[in-house]
């Protein structure tokens, strides 16, 4: 048996191995210590890598194929600083710990197994009763009488009654998700019959809100015949028979349940199924078993234009029942094709674009631009395959645009492959979207280059492209194209041939809609355009962005700003134009790699028939438009339906949820019973990933800190890193740090699609920038995660007054308050989540101040991230050539990190790196986000945290004695002396303790009730903040400035919602116009006149607003400006100041109620040489600007030359 397993398993095992697509594996218990000799030998026989490693306590053999990453050759040092010794040994000598010879077991330390069980949460449901009957209100009778559903409410309760499970087919515009409910109420109150209703809605906003209507229907306050439950936010009493509440927030309310959890609910309405969201999807699992236990429960099912028997069929039983609404009007549905046709045939007006003209030469010197030049150069001499790659990897990974244009020559990379004549360099770079009409120094084209040099393939592609090429650009999901989006805008709202109308523009994520916010603010301001409301709708709103909106005055024209949220909002708004960008973000998890990439992606067609339906309207009198950015052929390649989420997700925290739903069942058995089952292989590496992080333990069981994660919305990765943050006393950065990490980055690295058409040619400028403002912020410390800390608290440093400024300054100053906004939103939710999970305290050790006690200290900070972000973690190799990870072979840093500079090869960058380990996050392959790490926050932070003597091996070193070998987990390997090693471990199960304890008994309010921890715990943390400082020290490290803790409950909040509302005029003047407009009065409707008037100011903008009251107003323009100000006649004041001699602000007057009111549009410091410099490009005779204190009206052109300035100013080039 032995000389079988030697000659033959264990060679057959390593050639099924080297067949494999995998680039490692470890052979596991299934050979004796005495045989990994053999499986070595056979190994290194066969051409392969091996070396030794530990799990849970016993040695294994790990094989790598020559290309695997993965492999280290050599561990990693570990070298303690003297003061590093002398400060544990202190520590340990306080413990009793420090004389033993031998480190304690870990069963034995950690005080044995224990179980575990999550805290309850439970919605206040009394027993079934019957509702007391009502009047009907006002808004009950109309919602009634208006609503196409009441039509059917006969066959509707005779469906619900006849059948548990009910399907509901119908539009969004049938508003099931208020009316089914009501009718089961209405239809209880006449029957006696007892009922308890819960309402499912996808996100919290939504239940909010429809809870809110309920309430107002019934003519009742919320927590009366109806309430609501999510998290912050319950309001039930015993009274309550109707409760909104999410599937995410009543699966909680679930867990510790018996086999009847649903035994006091009658009814299950259920709303947007066909969305599948996954939570919806466990829930539905959930309910088809609770309907074995419960006869008489009924689910009611609602969806919107899908599969509706493929639900009915996963509950074996029920119906469907279709509703169609009383009138449907098809809009008229334009493409990419056709707007492109559309706006090509239109004149629209834009104004001067005087940046657009002025050619800065100068902003294209800089190293970078050589380099670039060079890989140009280099092509256009050789001509070959292998001269383009440099070009085309810095295209890939370097953010270089296709569309690069030569410092010197002008060139681009298109027009040389067009001069050599080389056809599939063409065809693969009009594919990246390179544009073949770009003229060089000599005004030369690819086109008329290839025309001249008569080659025939060449010119045959471009001709083809010249049909076909203008959609390429934005046949790309990943770009949305907001000059598009302006040039629809325009055609809209300036030409006859689009009646009046509200505006609904659907984008991906909240970065593009602040984006696009900014761009219509600007147009808007300048006048180009008519007046209109603009209000935003997403995920995570405050919901007062949502009633903002619904209660706007109906004589605004509104411009709706939504993600896909508008699909299941039922608004009191008719929209009369739609524009759909057509493709959504997705994170989609890859269970080979273990590894989570965020990828933009087309949406399906039942997506696009949705959005298109909102535009139904029985009362619509005129013809609706929908535009949708993406081509035709593209749209007839799209799936027909949208692929559930659990199936793409990564599926961290719904792993989790099953279990704590089911203790009992294997995760990989309950989700393959869903609905929607995910792949196997994905649910396999989640559940050894949580493993891995301590969130289930061996047996899948989950542990204690599963159980405090669950309550933390953000993913079980992030989760363990505010834990880290909590115990190390350091919160508050490490909260900045997790909230910026689910939200945008202001300062990430834009590419070239991503930058206005007015700017797109100076792209490597902007990078550059950039890239100096996130070094800036990193301070030399080698740390991504430093920049977002950073930046939070310089923006918070502006808000003296807790007021943030409603005047525009320039796009990323807007788009930095919108998405700071959004993240101290999450701030403050997650601190929310915290105290409900007992996390965080009033008062006593674990309350907020005693928590940021170390919020100062960076090298601490990193310590947390360390622990919490295990296993992101990735070493240099010791030739600094790549770098490793435990999970992907191929790991390479993205151009947004500080710790490469652009077109940098690693080897350069990693000579600069203190250490070898940092902490990274990841998109895949990609380091998008890093910080450099000591060694000893990894050894004493990483792997299992039940880390001790029992589970490391220790091997000898055969050139010192005196260092032994010993590993974290199976990857992380490092060398150490003996008397280090243990004195690590021996620190590292002290914290563990303490990590064990607070985890087990924080929602043990006594026990933290002190101020002060006691003295063996207040002595680790000291010992712990000196002993890493001292260690980045001994890095190289450059010493952090004072980081520390700051307040944020006191921010300003709602700041899109403040600014849209601040440029928003009363438009009751325009109302008469636009509803009396004859044809052809569009001239005057859309053609603002605007008149501008010059101001001198020894005053700064601020103080001058202050001052500057109505009769101040009426004496400095008021005899110029009342005869002639009109909706049709916009004035403008423009305030300039000398020495600096700079423009500093404009304004809009305009009179109500009888006086002047003066209002900031814009506010900048523009250096009068700039306006006389545009002036002369334009050919336009400057103003005098003699510091004289009086108001001087100016050329028109002059100043719209001048709010062009303002209006369109480039943060990044002009600061």
């Amino acid at each position: 048996m032995e000389h079988t397993i030697r000659t033959k398993f264990i060679p057959q095992q390593l050639l099924y191995f080297i067949a494999g697509r995998r680039c490692c594996q470890q052979f596991a218990c299934t050979f004796r210590t005495c045989e990994h000799n053999i499986l070595i030998g056979s190994a290194h026989t066969l051409g392969l890598r091996s070396q030794f490693t530990l799990i849970n306590g016993q040695e294994c053999v790990k094989v790598f194929k020559r290309k695997c990453k993965h492999y280290i050759k050599e561990p990693k040092s570990l070298t303690l600083a003297p003061s590093t010794i002398v400060d544990m040994f202190t520590l340990l000598a306080r413990t009793n710990v420090v004389g033993k010879d031998e480190l304690p077991n870990c069963a034995d330390y950690f005080g044995g197994h224990f179980s575990v069980k999550v805290p309850s949460i439970h919605i206040p449901l009394t027993v079934l009763t019957q509702p007391t009957v009502r009047l009907k209100t006002e808004k009950h009778s109309k919602l009634l009488r208006n609503g196409s559903l009441y039509a059917y409410h006969e066959d509707i309760l005779g469906s619900i009654y006849g059948h548990r499970v009910i399907m509901f087919d119908g539009n969004l515009c049938l508003d099931k998700s208020i009316l089914l409910p009501l009718l089961i109420l209405e239809d209880s109150e006449s029957k006696n019959i007892n009922i308890k209703v819960i309402c499912i809605e996808k996100d919290n906003i939504l239940a909010i809100y429809n809870c809110d209507r309920f309430a107002q229907c019934l003519g009742e306050n919320i927590g009366e015949t109806v309430g609501i439950q999510v998290p912050q936010y319950n309001i039930i009493s015993s009274a309550t028979h109707v409760v909104y509440t999410t599937a995410k927030a009543f699966l909680r309310s679930l867990f510790n349940k018996d086999s009847k959890k649903c035994s006091q609910i009658s009814h299950f309405v259920i709303n947007d199924v066909h969305l599948h969201a996954p939570y919806t999807d466990i829930l539905l699992y959930e309910l088809k078993q609770a309907l074995n236990f419960d006869r008489n429960l009924r689910i009611i099912l609602l969806s919107q234009e899908c599969d509706s028997m493929r639900f009915v069929n996963f509950f074996g039983e029920g119906t469907k029942f279709c509703m169609e609404p009383l009138s449907l009007i098809s809009p008229n549905i334009c493409y990419l094709e056709d707007i492109h046709g559309l706006i090509a045939l239109t004149d629209i007006q834009k104004g001067p674009e005087i940046y657009k003209k002025q050619r800065q030469v100068f902003r294209n010197k800089n190293q970078r631009n050589e380099q670039i030049d060079k890989c140009l150069q280099a092509y256009e001499e050789l001509g070959s395959d292998v001269a383009i790659r440099p070009f085309l990897y810095s295209i890939n990974y370097e953010s270089v645009p296709v569309n690069y244009q030569h410092s010197v020559t002008g060139k681009t990379v298109i027009l040389i492959a067009s001069q050599l004549g080389k056809a599939n360099h063409l065809r693969l770079l009009l594919f990246m979207g390179a544009n073949p009409y770009i003229s060089d120094a000599q005004h030369e084209n690819a086109i008329t280059v290839a025309a001249l040099n008569g080659n025939a393939e060449c010119i045959d592609i471009l001709e083809n492209f010249e049909l076909h090429g203008y959609v390429v650009r934005n046949a790309k999901p990943e770009f949305v194209d907001y000059d598009l989006i302006i040039d629809l805008m325009y055609l809209i709202c300036t030409k006859s041939d689009f009646s009046p109308g509200n505006i609904l523009i659907v984008l991906p994520t909240f970065y593009h809609i602040v984006k696009l916010n900014y761009m219509l603010l600007s147009h808007l301001l300048t006048g180009n355009l008519q007046e209109f409301s603009i209000f935003l709708l997403h995920e995570n709103m405050d919901k007062e962005y949502l009633y903002s909106l619904v209660k706007c005055r109906k004589e605004n024209k509104l411009v709706v700003l939504s993600t896909d949220i508008i699909e299941s909002l039922p608004l009191p708004i008719s929209f009369q134009y739609l524009i759909d960008t057509a493709c959504q973000k997705r994170t989609l998890y890859d269970g080979i790699s273990n590894s989570t990439e965020d990828r933009y992606e087309w949406v399906a067609k039942d997506c696009l028939l949705r959005r298109q339906l909102i535009l139904n309207d029985a009362e619509a009198v005129c013809e609706k438009h929908c535009f949708r950015l993406i081509s035709k052929d593209a749209f007839q390649m799209l799936s027909g339906t949208s692929k559930p989420q659990l199936q793409t997700m990564q599926l961290d925290k719904i792993c989790l949820t099953v279990k704590l739903l089911s203790p009992n069942t294997i995760i990989s058995e309950y989700l393959n019973f869903t609905i929607a089952p995910p792949p196997l292989i994905n649910v396999h590496q989640t559940v050894q990933f949580l493993k891995k992080i301590d969130v289930l333990d061996e047996s899948e069981d989950v542990t204690w800190l599963g159980c405090r994660l669950i309550d933390i919305p953000v993913p079980c990765q992030l989760g363990r890193t505010l834990i880290f943050g909590i115990l190390l006393q350091c919160l508050d950065p490490i909260l900045t740090i997790v909230s910026s990490l689910i939200t945008s980055d202001p300062l990430s690295i834009p590419s070239n699609e991503e930058i206005d058409c007015i700017w797109d040619g100076f792209t490597i400028y902007i990078q550059n920038r950039i890239k100096n403002e996130r070094a800036r912020l990193a301070e030399d410390q080698f740390s991504d995660h430093l920049i977002f800390v950073r930046l939070f608290q310089e923006w918070q440093s502006r808000f003296k007054n807790d007021k943030q400024p409603l005047y525009l300054t320039d796009e990323y100053e807007f788009m930095l308050n919108g998405l700071m906004e959004q993240l101290n939103l999450t701030r403050i939710r997650l601190v929310s989540a915290l105290r409900a999970a007992n996390l965080i305290h009033s008062q006593g050790q674990l309350s907020i101040q005693n928590l940021n006690i170390k919020s100062g200290n960076w090298p601490l900070i990193k310590t947390a991230l360390t622990g919490g972000m295990y296993p992101n973690i990735c070493a240099v190799n010791d030739k600094q050539i790549y770098l490793n990870s435990a999970q992907s072979s191929k790991v390479h840093l993205h151009s947004n990190t500080v710790l490469r500079d652009f077109l940098e090869p690693f080897k350069v960058s990693a000579r600069r790196i203190c250490t070898q380990w940092m902490v990274c996050t990841k998109q895949k392959n990609n380091i998008k986000y890093a910080t450099v790490v000591v060694p000893l926050a990894v050894a004493m932070f990483a792997g299992s945290t039940k880390l001790g003597l029992g589970q490391i091996t220790e091997i000898q070193s055969p050139s010192d004695r005196t260092k032994i070998h010993f590993f974290i987990d199976e990857w992380m390997w490092m060398v150490a002396a003996k008397s280090d090693i243990e004195l690590v471990l021996k620190t590292r199960q002290q914290f563990f303790k303490v990590y064990h304890n607070f985890l087990k008994n924080c929602t043990e309010l006594e026990k933290w009730r002190s101020e002060s921890p006691n003295s063996t715990q207040h002595s680790l943390f000291e010992a712990l903040t000196i002993i890493f400082a001292n260690e980045d020290a001994a890095a190289g490290f450059k010493e952090c400035s004072y980081i520390g803790f700051r307040p944020t409950l006191k921010l300003p909040a709602l700041y899109m919602l403040s600014v849209n509302a601040h440029f928003t005029w009363q438009q009751t003047d325009e109302k008469t116009v636009l509803t009396n407009r004859a044809p052809g009065f569009e001239s005057i409707l859309h053609h603002i006149e605007k008149h501008y008037f010059l101001l001198y100011t020894e005053d700064n903008p601020g103080q001058f607003y202050k001052k500057s009251d109505a009769s101040y107003m009426e004496s400095v323009i008021g005899k110029f400006a009342r005869p002639i100000e009109s909706p049709r006649r916009h004035i403008y004041v423009i305030l300039y100041s000398k020495k600096p001699d700079r423009m500093i602000s404009i304004s809009r007057a305009k009179i109500q109620k009888g006086e002047f009111v003066l209002k900031e549009y814009f506010r900048n410091a523009i250096p009068l040489s700039d306006i006389l410099q545009a002036c002369a490009s334009l050919n336009v005779k400057a103003p005098s600007f003699d510091g004289r204190l009086v108001s001087i009206l100016i050329d028109k052109k002059v100043g719209n030359l001048i709010m062009d300035l303002f209006a369109f100013r480039h943060h990044w080039i002009h600061k």
